[in-house]
């Protein structure tokens, strides 16, 4: 709860060492292996360790302990990462067939496994959103909500992949979304309102759900470098490069921020 991420890993490797069998410490450090390396973007040998470490809990685990769907959930996670990453650098494409076919048959496997389980049909969903298949996606976080119904992050992301698909439905499903959220989850779904109205050149709404956002979050990387961009649209520059420093500093991976920031200065210096 207090975010020790590192300590954490470095506390369940240490619990695998004394007892290589624990399958449930081995699944949470490979999980743990996978964000950092969806965090940092490089997919290295973290992401092999970990697709590995889930293959093994799947073959060797015993399966009066080990929950098969989560197991194959854990391998989907892996593979999904493999592939996202490898395409975001542009890989040779027989090695991103590869990654995508791993990815696809272990997220259908984990289905397979539990049909009824909405977090693995929102996988899914989230998967085509990544590899641009929006429609599909929309089929998928759909059969997620209807599994799920209160689920607001199945709410938020199908709105996502409406918004993506130029679909006007999506304002309706992020509100929906909204609905069903608590003021600590509303966060992200204000600030996806934010963008979506920013894109339809709605500034002051724009304004309005994107300032709601940081209300809440102050340190929500998206919301500020969008409010930068409706400060930018609206020719305020100096609260443009405020935002977009603001967005930096909180996810200094967020490139898109960086980008935002270097030209905003370099706009606000011709003025």
């Amino acid at each position: 709860m207090a975010g020790e991420h590192r300590n954490s890993k470095r506390c369940l490797e240490q619990a695998a060492k004394f007892e290589p069998n624990h399958m449930p410490a081995r699944y949470a450090i490979a999980v743990h292996r996978i964000r950092d390396a969806v965090r940092s973007q490089c997919s290295d040998d973290q992401l092999i360790w970990a697709a590995n470490e889930m293959a093994t809990v799947l073959k060797e685990g015993d399966t009066s302990v080990v929950d098969l769907p989560v197991a194959w959930a854990g391998l989907a996670m892996a593979h999904r990462a493999q592939h996202e990453i490898a395409a975001a650098y542009d890989g040779e494409q027989a090695i991103l067939n590869e990654a995508e076919e791993r990815a696809l048959y272990t997220l259908k496997q984990a289905i397979q496994e539990d049909p009824d389980d909405a977090v693995q049909w929102h996988q899914l969903g989230l998967y085509n959103m990544c590899t641009t298949q929006f429609s599909r996606s929309v089929n998928f976080l759909k059969a997620a909500i209807a599994r799920s119904p209160e689920c607001c992050y199945a709410w938020s992301n199908l709105g996502i992949a409406l918004q993506l698909s130029n679909d006007p439905s999506s304002e309706t499903v992020y509100k929906r979304a909204l609905v069903l959220s608590s003021s600590q989850q509303s966060y992200a779904i204000l600030s996806n309102i934010g963008i979506l109205y920013r894109q339809h050149r709605l500034y002051e709404l724009a304004r309005k759900m994107l300032s709601r956002s940081l209300e809440i979050c102050p340190g929500y990387a998206p919301a500020n470098n969008n409010l930068g961009l409706v400060f930018v649209a609206e020719g305020r520059w100096e609260d443009a490069v405020s935002c977009f420093e603001k967005a930096v500093k909180s996810d200094d991976l967020l490139d898109a921020a960086k980008s935002n920031l270097a030209k905003a200065l370099a706009l606000a210096k011709k003025q």
